[in-house]
C-alpha cells in the first residue's frame, strides 16, 4: 500500500468508488484517515487496530466499521485482513430519503466493532465483489455496487445502533467542497507538523480568516485545528518510539513540541500512559509477535 500519510487520498483504483484489499500474513500501517468508509475483517488469528485514541485487540472473524474521517492504524502483531473501502456517494443519491439518510447516519455516526459470531457476516457479499472484480464480465461494476448495497442493508438490520454522543452532523452530510477544504488544511498541517505552526500561518496559506478556518474545521472534524495537529504529532511520535532509537526529548522536539513536559502531558491524554511506558509495553509486544 506504500508509505502512508495521515490524510490518505488517491487510493481508489481508476476512480471507482469500491476497493477490496487483502493484506499479507503480517501487516502494519501508519496512522491515516480518508473520506471513504472502511470495513476491516480480521481473517488472520489476531489484529491490533488503533482508531483515534483507542487500540483494539481483535480476533479472527471480528470486524471494524470505520467511519470517514476517523484516524486509524494497524499495529505490529496484526495478521491477515480483508479491507473493503467504499465512497458514500454510492449511498447518498438524490433518490435517498431523509429517513434513509438518518438510518445511514446512525450506522456510520461512529466507528463500530462487530464481534465474530454476530449476525453481520459480510463474507458472501465480499466474496461476490471479489469474483466480479477478478472476472470483469459485462456489467461487473454494477454487480459490485449491488452486492455492496446488500452488505449495507445487512449492517443496517443487524448492527446495534451507535450511541449519539453529540449533535454534530454525521459524515454522510459533509459536502465534497467541505472535504476539499479539510484536505487542504490537513495536508498543510501534516507537511509542517514538526514546525511551531500558528493559526496565522494556516490562515495565510488557505487565504481565509482565522475565525472562518477554525469554525469550519471544528464543524467538519468535531475537534479544533490545534487538537488535530497535536493528535497527529502524537500519532507520528508513537511510530518513532517503536522503531527509532532517539531519546524521548529528541522525539518530542522533532515532532513539533517545545519541551518534553508538554509532550508527556498530551501523550498521556491520548494513550493513558507516558511515552516511555508506551515504548516499553509495545516494544515487548513487537518482540513477542516477531519472535
Amino acid at each position: 500500500m506504500g508509505v502512508p500519510t495521515f490524510l490518505e487520498t488517491g487510493h481508489m483504483a481508476e476512480g471507482f468508488p469500491i476497493r477490496l484489499i487483502y493484506t499479507g500474513a503480517e501487516f502494519n500501517y501508519a496512522a491515516h484517515w480518508h473520506d471513504e468508509v472502511e470495513l476491516v475483517i480480521v481473517t488472520g488469528k489476531h489484529a491490533r487496530i488503533g482508531v483515534n485514541e483507542q487500540i483494539f485487540e481483535l480476533n479472527q472473524g471480528d470486524m471494524v466499521l470505520i467511519k470517514p474521517g476517523d484516524v486509524h492504524y494497524f499495529m505490529p502483531g496484526t495478521g491477515r485482513l480483508t479491507i473493503l473501502l467504499f465512497r458514500l456517494e454510492l449511498l447518498t443519491g438524490s433518490f435517498t430519503s431523509e429517513a434513509e439518510m438518518q438510518e445511514l447516519g446512525t450506522l456510520l455516526n461512529q466507528t463500530s466493532i462487530i464481534p465474530s459470531g454476530s449476525q453481520s457476516n459480510p463474507g458472501p457479499y465480499i466474496d461476490a465483489i471479489a469474483v466480479e472484480k477478478t472476472n470483469q464480465k459485462p456489467g461487473y461494476r454494477w454487480l459490485m455496487v449491488s452486492r455492496l448495497y446488500d452488505l449495507i442493508v445487512l449492517l443496517l438490520r443487524t448492527t446495534p445502533p451507535a450511541s449519539q454522543t453529540d449533535s454534530s452532523p454525521c459524515w454522510p452530510c459533509v459536502s465534497s467542497k467541505k472535504f476539499e477544504f479539510l484536505e487542504s488544511v490537513c495536508e498543510y498541517l501534516e507537511e509542517h507538523y514538526a514546525e511551531p505552526i500558528k493559526l496565522e500561518q494556516v490562515a495565510e496559506h488557505m487565504k481565509f480568516s482565522k475565525f472562518h478556518i477554525c469554525k469550519l474545521f471544528k464543524e467538519i472534524k468535531g475537534i479544533t485545528l490545534m487538537e488535530y495537529l497535536n493528535h497527529f504529532r502524537i500519532i507520528k511520535s508513537e511510530w518513532a518510539l517503536l522503531f527509532r532509537q532517539e531519546s524521548i526529548l529528541e522525539i518530542a522536539i522533532s515532532h513539533g513540541f517545545n519541551n518534553v513536559n508538554s509532550y508527556n502531558r498530551l501523550f498521556k491524554k491520548y494513550n493513558n500512559c507516558t511515552p516511555s511506558e508506551f515504548r516499553k509495553r509495545h516494544r515487548s509486544n513487537i518482540a513477542k509477535y516477531q519472535g
